[in-house]
């Protein structure tokens, strides 16, 4: 293999996707060699390799962070077109992390500015470019979990409730990979995202200094992590909702019902401990109050995780090395 592309091997974003070996009788020498097949001993190896012209802020992940008035669940207006469309996203893993009240959408991105521009803000935004990063980072920290007791399901026979303490944060790890598409390979994001319950350390003069990482700083929830590969055209929004509580968007409607599952139980029931997403991205404001006193209308925070896969791969030709390990 010449020099030039063995030193551009040193960038491969993969390894070997396509080993096929095949064996016959060799020998070494004789004119009885020339009968036997060309592909005696041989191993085919198919390799990738980046293309290093893109620049690094054509890959990575976007963080938008927005903090929206909720009166009249305009953010189940919004968001509800797209609940039916999970896009890459696993059944599993929306389903996992929605029982928690953290509720993934999936909102194509060429109408993603649209959607949360008819949303009312009730602070700046904050947009932040965090490009790639292989190493556990965190994306957000939320306040501290106020009792203790968060409610994990839809708050009928199948909920239970965990004991957390500390401050949440949702955690995440971001680089460039490429995938087969039939004939050619193409490149997407992976992405890993974690939630964990973090604890404020005092400081010790007299211990040794160390290097820190983000894992160091707090237990993980097992439930809580996922991994995707994510392509350009989508963008995940992250919102904290009452399992409980469907975005029932009609067919041919501009309007969305918000319902809440009964227990089948007649009266006013007596409030649930709210859940983990609920107490991290929501506040309920004060609801209905009597005239002259304040109203303060509820709130979510949206975490916004946008994909930008920029570049591209291509494959390199076969190479062809002796089978190690046979016998003349």
């Amino acid at each position: 293999m010449p020099d030039s592309i063995t030193s551009k091997l040193s960038m491969l974003a993969g390894a070997t996707l396509l080993v096929a070996a095949m064996s016959a009788c060799s020998s070494s020498g004789t004119e009885g060699s020339k009968s036997r097949s060309w592909a005696d001993s041989v191993k085919l190896e198919t390799q990738i390799e980046a293309d290093l012209s893109a620049a690094p802020s054509q890959r990575g992940l976007e963080l938008r962070v927005l903090t929206v008035d909720d009166a009249g669940d305009r953010v189940a207006e919004a968001l509800s077109p797209f609940m039916n469309d999970p896009g890459a996203m696993l059944i599993e893993d929306r389903e996992r992390w929605g029982s928690w009240g953290l509720r993934w959408v999936v909102v194509p991105v060429d109408v993603l500015d649209g959607v949360l521009g008819s949303l009312t803000l009730t602070q700046a935004a904050q947009v932040r470019w965090m490009g790639e990063f292989p190493q556990w980072r965190p994306l957000i920290r939320t306040g501290q979990i106020r009792n203790g007791t968060v409610r994990v399901g839809d708050g009928l026979s199948s909920a239970h409730f965990e004991e957390l303490s500390g401050r949440p944060r949702l955690l995440g790890r971001v680089w460039t990979t490429p995938e087969m598409t039939g004939s050619d390979v193409r490149a997407r994001l992976h992405i890993d995202l974690a939630l964990q319950m973090t604890h404020e350390k005092q400081d010790n003069r007299w211990d040794t200094p160390a290097v820190q990482t983000a894992l160091d700083g707090g237990v993980l929830i097992d439930e809580l992590k996922m991994s995707q590969v994510l392509d350009s055209n989508s963008a995940l929004v992250l919102v904290g909702e009452d399992p409980s509580i469907q975005w029932l968007n009609e067919i041919g409607s501009d309007t969305v019902s918000v319902s809440q599952a009964s227990d089948g139980s007649l009266g006013p029931s007596a409030p649930l401990a709210r859940t983990l997403g609920q107490q991290m991205l929501s506040t309920p404001g004060t609801g209905y109050v009597a005239p002259g006193k304040r109203y303060v209308s509820p709130k979510k925070v949206l975490i916004v995780l946008v994909p930008k896969v920029g570049g591209s791969y291509r494959l390199l030709g076969s190479s062809r090395s002796p089978e190690q390990g046979t016998t003349p």
